[in-house]
């Protein structure tokens, strides 16, 4: 045995991961912790048992295609995840990092086995508690909204034709007041499940890519809302720029950090809307002369629920402390983020960070 596999020897029966040696549909080395995670011992694992006898069958098939395309040099390297059967026949889950070497002068399979069985039971346990609650959630949204339904028609109703209902000016602010409760209440429970939806099932939300302006998409919030006649907007974002994202996403954060600019700028209200390019990625930032947010407070603005003012303002204002967390929420589906920054007195600003190249979280 040359010096270099004396070390390799060493440092494999020392390992915390199992290493092994497969040629001829047998295991030709492994270390202790390889059959430890199958549970045998070293005497019954080596030249004994192979792949076939450790993998489960549904997935050897896979299993033996990658093996055979590392022998035949189609692929170098490997890694792949399986189920294993261990000795007592349960299941476990495993990682494995493959690869080829010449052993006894031949090709042979080798590679790095990790138990993540604990890991993936873990996850799978988490998985269904985040579908218990979200059909939760969807179930008392909908409970929530469906009572409010035929009292806001019978409103409605009454606001149309106020004679017949004997409504005076008095009378028909009330009404007038009383459908605007139920308008705050049905927004209040469709932002919590929006806010539910892109927190739970946020992996498996694929964004509506679509080229735009966003000059023109930010004109058309301003309109939308009827924002210009409550402060002085300037969109300092060139004609001819475009970007690539999720058009609905991007006009649902603009909507959010506009709204938040006018409610909390001082008069004369003044607010700048600027686009800024970098390497890889693009910003668009929101800026007011507001009353800003005390450092401390900086942290926690993007929480769900959370009003730096709170309490009295925030109830004159009728917010919820949903807008950012949605905003954030919809950034990160995207690929990008919300960073704040602001001066007690000196108003904030608020930057939309986004990749010029989207790729779906979890991929290279």
């Amino acid at each position: 045995m040359t010096e270099s596999e004396i070390v390799y020897k060493n440092l494999a029966e020392q390992s915390f991961v199992g290493v092994y040696i497969s040629q001829d549909g047998k295991f030709q080395y492994a270390n202790p912790r390889m059959a430890e995670i199958f549970g045998y011992g070293l005497e019954d694992f080596i030249k004994k048992l192979g792949p076939e006898d450790v993998v489960h069958p549904a997935d050897w098939p896979e299993i033996k295609e990658r093996s055979k395309k590392r022998l035949i040099g189609e692929i170098e390297k490997d890694y792949y995840c399986f189920r294993g059967i261990k000795k007592d026949h349960s299941v476990i889950y495993l990682e494995v990092y493959g690869s080829v070497i010449v052993f006894q002068g031949r090709r042979a399979v080798t590679g790095v086995v990790n138990d993540i069985t604990a890991k993936m039971i873990a996850e799978e346990a988490l998985q269904r508690e985040l579908k218990r609650r979200n059909d939760f959630i969807n179930i008392a949204a909908h409970e929530l909204r469906t009572p409010l339904q035929p009292v806001y028609a019978y409103l409605d109703l009454m606001l149309t034709d106020p004679e017949i209902y004997g409504l005076n000016d008095q009378g028909k602010k009330t009404v007038t007041q009383l459908k605007w409760s139920i308008d705050h209440e049905v927004a209040l429970v469709n932002r919590i499940l929006e806010l539910s939806i892109l927190k739970i099932e946020k992996e498996k939300i694929t964004p509506l890519l679509r080229e735009f302006s966003p000059k023109r998409l930010v004109d058309l919030v301003l309109r939308s809302h009827r924002m210009r006649s409550d402060a002085e907007i300037e969109i300092a974002i060139p004609d001819d720029v475009t970007i690539t994202s999720d058009v609905d996403y991007i006009y649902g954060i603009l909507a959010e950090l506009c709204s938040n600019a006018v409610l909390y700028s001082n008069p004369v209200r003044k607010i700048t809307i600027g686009y800024k390019e970098e390497k890889d990625s693009i910003g668009i930032f929101v800026q007011d002369n507001g009353i800003g947010i005390p450092p401390e407070e900086i942290k926690n603005i993007f929480r769900p629920f959370y009003i730096v003012d709170a309490p009295s303002p925030s109830r004159k204002y009728g917010r919820m402390g949903l807008g950012l967390t949605l905003a954030k929420e919809r950034a990160e589906l995207l690929g990008g983020g919300i960073e704040a920054r602001s001066e007690v007195g000196q108003g904030s600003i608020f930057i939309v960070k986004l990749p010029k190249k989207y790729h779906k979280a979890g991929t290279p």
